[in-house]
């Protein structure tokens, strides 16, 4: 499985990925809401991992992302931040995320989401 993971805290991008690592997922990290659709590695992402404390770029970015149409699939989309207010986990939602996750989580709770998503099997 490939994910794209989003971030801009290059500390929370590097625990994240072994977390992902360590679950057998494929990942590539970005600090940038930009590289969502151009500069992207080969392989089109099962899962976009998306720290959203800020809450109008995560929107922005999933709405782009629905009227993009770079994908022959649509990705699943996970969001996540700090204590984040229902009402901007509830636009992240209604905007096409699949989930959200409240930080700071960890391994078993991500396996856990990616089953959810029908992304593991294990």
């Amino acid at each position: 499985m490939q994910c794209l993971l989003i971030d801009k805290n290059a500390e929370q991008r590097l625990r994240i990925a072994g977390i992902l690592n360590s679950l057998g997922v494929n990942c590539e990290s970005s600090n940038a809401f930009t590289v969502g659709f151009g500069s992207r590695s080969r392989e089109q992402p099962h899962l976009i991992l998306l720290e959203a404390s800020s809450a109008d770029l995560a929107q922005n970015f999933l709405e782009d992302l629905q009227h993009a149409h770079k994908f022959s699939r649509t990705p699943k989309i996970i969001c996540y931040a700090n204590a984040p207010p229902v009402e901007e986990m509830a636009a992240c939602i209604l905007a096409g995320a699949t989930d959200y996750l409240v930080q700071p989580f960890d391994k078993d709770l991500l396996r856990f989401k990616l089953r959810q998503a029908g992304l593991l099997q294990y």
